[in-house]
């Protein structure tokens, strides 16, 4: 499982160094507001933030609130955001020259890296990390920092999978954080709850669940308020222990806590509750409900992914502006940069083209099997997980009268119905959801939601198709026109059953009949 953004927050044990460092500075009102805010007024914190940013002249007050913006932002899980401010302290770090504040900042980026799967930039912080670290004289500070960076090494192996290596590094950063638990006390219930978190986590990928429970439980008992976040990342790990030992309605009612949470609303986390509620409720028998989170699911993993890339490109563009700003002066860089962007242009149109040539392929093949009467096959439908294998015995009798129910329905429009479920179409068909489920994954090789959304998709294709008029329709009429309750649904379900986007189709068949969209 990715490490989430969450992590970011731990740079605010990097900002509360400050306060330590200069405990005779008297704080101002201002100041005093600005910390004791929830980190969920986000937009609060940014606008008093940045007004005592421009109001002082300390590079390490600067620092000290810029941190408290970054895990604002951190708690609700904007990436973007989080790094653009992150980049900034990470320059005034440099600025002051402190390594305490370097090795932090670094550690920070190197969660950042890690969450983007960008591995070798990861370890490269770390190791910079761990070089500032043995700069500072040994102590509480050194261990506090230690403590920093093991949790933060045990994240990347984490994330690497190597779950050992990563759940070593956790009980190492307990140990070293109960060192310094006097002088951390105002960190320490969010930091020890992380920590808990990590550990008990990491005991879930060797196949100890009893043990993860436990210090899941730990971890949430430990009294937080300042970031009620964290308690999600908890609920959603301790649900996969539950799973693991069989306790599917536990796992349920976990996952059903956060979703009722009104505060809940993290993208990222949402669809992987929405993965295991599907998993959940297909592992004991509820497949209405498996249908209906696997929906939800499949319509919240475009956006999560869409969010990714725009951390990932501003990561890019924060770190090729320090780059561009150190190296100001040498000109020849200017030349560097115009080769690169005529080869990133070619790059982009090259790619620009073998996408339309993918386009026009899967475009043919799909019009290929409508003119044949062929359903249109299935090229990437999302599942948690494989059909089940059934045991139900059904009479040839019976079987052979579903089948061509199923026939029938196939032929005509009904499947458009956007409120249709496999009770009611067993309903129609005078049987019983089991046995009409067990038919239709074993004859039509999927399961009841896929098998639907094949015909309508289908069905809205050789409309297009046949009808030139469909050209001018909007997306979203489209979705309505073959049963989809919304337009994203419609979108993430036609490109993983076709391959390719709804407005690609559109423009296609618009390219094929000599028309202009």
């Amino acid at each position: 499982m990715k490490i989430l953004i969450a992590q970011f927050i731990f740079l605010l044990i990097a900002v509360s160094a400050y306060s330590q460092a200069v405990p005779q500075r008297k704080i101002d009102s201002l100041e005093q507001v600005l910390v004791r805010m929830n980190r969920n007024d986000t937009d609060e914190i940014v606008k008093l933030g940045e007004y005592l940013i421009a109001h002082t002249d300390s590079d390490e007050k600067k620092y000290y609130f810029l941190g408290i913006i970054i895990s604002s932002y951190a708690t609700k899980g904007d990436k973007e955001k989080s790094i653009k401010y992150l980049f900034r302290a990470k320059k005034i770090a440099k600025d002051i020259g402190d390594a305490e504040l370097i090795t932090k900042v670094y550690v920070t980026i190197a969660s950042l890296y890690t969450s983007l799967n960008l591995n070798e930039k990861a370890m490269m912080y770390l190791q910079d990390a761990w070089k500032e670290t043995e700069k500072l004289p040994i102590g509480e500070k050194r261990s506090s920092i230690t403590a920093f960076l093991y949790n933060e090494q045990g994240n990347f192996y984490f994330n690497n999978k190597e779950y050992k290596q990563a759940n070593d590094n956790y009980k190492l950063s307990i140990e070293e954080f109960r060192k310094t638990l006097k002088s951390q006390a105002a960190n320490t219930p969010f930091y020890y709850k992380s920590l808990l978190h990590n550990y008990g986590k990491s005991f879930l990928h060797f196949n100890e669940p009893d043990s993860a429970e436990i210090y899941l439980n730990k971890a949430l008992i430990v009294n937080d308020t300042l970031y009620p976040n964290l308690k999600y990342l908890i609920y959603n790990d301790l649900s996969e222990a539950y799973t693991a030992k069989g306790s599917y309605r536990r796992a349920i009612d976990t996952l059903q806590v956060m979703l009722k949470d009104k505060n809940f609303n993290i993208p990222e986390l949402q669809s992987s509750v929405y993965l295991k509620l599907s998993s959940n409720y297909k592992a004991i028998g509820d497949m209405s409900n498996y249908a209906l989170y696997n929906e939800k699911y499949l319509t919240l993993t475009p956006l999560v992914k869409s969010e990714d890339l725009n951390a990932i490109n501003t990561v890019f563009n924060a770190e090729q502006y320090e780059i561009i700003s150190e190296s100001r002066k040498e000109s020849y860089l200017f030349i560097g940069g115009a080769l690169l962007a005529i080869v990133a242009s070619g790059i982009y149109i090259f790619i620009l083209y073998r996408k339309k040539k993918k386009e026009q392929s899967i475009y043919k093949s799909i019009i290929d099997n409508l003119e044949s009467r062929l359903i249109i096959p299935l090229t990437n439908v999302v599942e948690p997980e494989t059909v089940p294998e059934s045991h139900l015995s059904i009479m040839p009798s019976v079987e052979q009268d579903i089948l061509n129910k199923l026939k029938q329905f196939e032929n005509s429009t009904r499947f458009t119905n956007a409120k249709l479920t496999i009770a009611t179409l067993a309903v129609q068909f005078k049987t019983n959801t089991s046995y009409l489920s067990e038919i239709i994954n074993r004859e039509k090789g999927k399961n009841f939601n896929a098998y639907i959304n094949g015909l309508r998709i289908n069905y809205i294709c050789s409309l297009i198709h046949s009808n030139p008029e469909y050209l001018n329709y909007k997306i979203s009429y489209l979705a309505e026109t073959c049963g989809f309750s919304s337009h994203s649904a419609f979108a993430t379900v036609f490109k993983s059953i076709t391959g390719i986007s709804p407005s690609a189709f559109l423009k296609q068949a618009a390219i094929t009949r000599g028309k202009k969209l």
